[in-house]
């Protein structure tokens, strides 16, 4: 019995001490993918996540005013309505209502031309090259703030030029280049985004953000990658 117990726990040595390299190695792998990230792609993201997190504080804290605001009016005109029906003043409590109703009415229509005007703006979003989503978001808000509505009830900028004029202005504006990716000269007069190539050449599937897999998706080149 000895002699069995002797072969069991060689062989537990031996399990134990062949299994031990490989627990070095998986170890090693982390600190590998951590030298590969880019830093100033780091710095950029880190830039543009702080000014998205202060900018969605601004819109919570506004839209929370604005909603408070209109309960407590609403609880005015309830209120009011409802004292003229008791002092039988049915005709002044019947135009405050219809009133109402076209103010109502008046929201609705202004909220459509406005999902009219995000049409247009995000279809000419669509042609540019973002950085990732949050830069997006980040050029639409830009953009949507610096348009009216001219007299035949089309959506321009408020210099007077058409959208697409102002937003093909706004990409090539120097103070807007940290919001798109960098484009190299290929050679023949064509330019291409530096950050396409480099996905490319350096990043597997499983390593693109869900952005850059929707991208390449939408140019027909997902069938280049591998897992």
């Amino acid at each position: 019995m000895s002699e069995e117990n002797t072969v069991i726990e060689d062989e537990v040595n031996e399990v134990e001490s062949n299994a031990a390299p490989e627990q070095e190695t998986v170890q090693e792998t982390p600190s590998n993918t951590e030298q590969e990230i880019d830093p100033i792609e780091q710095a950029v993201n880190e830039r543009l996540s702080q000014m998205k997190s202060n900018m969605d504080r601004m819109v919570k804290e506004r839209d929370e005013a604005l909603k408070k605001a209109a309960e407590i009016e609403q609880q005015q005109k309830e209120a009011a309505i409802k004292r003229l029906e008791e002092e039988g003043k049915l005709q002044e409590a019947l135009e405050m209502k219809l009133a109402e109703a076209n103010a109502k009415l008046k929201v609705f229509e202004e909220e459509n031309t406005k999902l009219n005007r995000d049409n247009v703006v995000n279809s000419q979003l669509g042609g540019l090259e973002f950085r990732n989503e949050r830069s997006r978001q980040m050029a639409y808000r830009d953009i949507v703030e610096q348009l009216v509505q001219n007299e035949d009830g089309i959506w321009v900028h408020k210099s007077g030029t058409s959208i697409q004029e102002f937003v093909d202005s706004y990409s090539k504006s120097e103070d807007n280049s940290f919001l798109f990716r960098v484009k190299t000269n290929s050679g023949g007069g064509t330019t291409t985004p530096s950050g396409v190539s480099d996905t490319t050449e350096k990043k597997t599937l499983s390593q693109m953000s869900q952005a850059e897999v929707l991208a390449l998706a939408a140019k027909g080149q997902l069938g280049n990658f591998s897992y």
